[in-house]
C-alpha cells in the first residue's frame, strides 16, 4: 500500500504553506502565546483574511461562498494549519459555519441559503444554540421533552 500523497495534494500543500507564510505574523508562536485581548483581535482579523482567500468554510460549495475543497485538500489544509498553529476560523465558526451553515446547505431553502450563508461568512451574523428545560437546565442527558409522530406532524 502506497501511503504517499498524490502530486496534486503536494501542490496544494505548497499553496497553503505559502499562504500561511505570507499571512501569519513573523515569528508566529500560535494563538496561545497571545493575551486574551490580543487573541480576540487576531481571530477577528484572521477570519477576514481566511474569508478573502477562500480558506473559510472550505467544505462549502463555491457557489455559496465556500472553498469547495475536496476531502483530501481539506485534510492537507488541516495538517498545515495545525503545523503552523494557525486558527481555522473565528471563535463563533463552530456554530455558524459548521453547525448552522452546514445544516442550511443540506436542508435549507434556496432563499434561506442566499440570505444567511453570506452573512455567516462575513461575520455579520453570529450564531449559537441553547438548550434548557425545566428540571434539566442545560444538561442535555436529562431532558424530558420528547416528540411523537402523529400522522404527518411531530407533536
Amino acid at each position: 500500500m502506497d501511503l504517499k500523497y498524490p502530486p496534486e495534494a503536494d501542490a496544494f500543500r505548497e499553496k497553503v504553506r505559502a499562504f500561511l507564510t505570507e499571512n501569519l505574523p513573523a515569528g508566529w508562536k500560535g494563538i496561545g502565546a497571545l493575551s486574551h485581548d490580543e487573541a480576540d483581535a487576531f481571530r477577528t482579523q484572521w477570519r477576514k483574511v481566511l474569508h478573502e482567500n477562500g480558506y473559510l468554510a472550505v467544505n462549502w460549495p463555491k457557489e455559496y461562498g465556500g472553498g469547495g475543497l475536496t476531502p483530501l485538500e481539506s485534510v492537507v489544509l488541516a495538517e498545515e494549519f495545525a503545523r503552523a498553529g494557525a486558527p481555522t476560523g473565528g471563535s463563533n465558526d463552530g456554530f455558524g459555519i459548521a453547525m448552522l451553515g452546514n445544516t442550511l446547505l443540506r436542508v435549507g431553502t434556496e432563499e434561506q441559503k442566499q440570505h444567511y450563508l453570506p452573512r455567516i461568512l462575513s461575520g455579520e451574523d453570529l450564531w449559537c444554540q441553547g438548550y434548557s428545560e425545566p428540571a434539566a437546565g442545560s444538561d442535555l442527558g436529562n431532558l424530558g421533552c420528547r416528540a411523537v409522530l402523529d400522522g404527518d406532524e411531530w407533536v
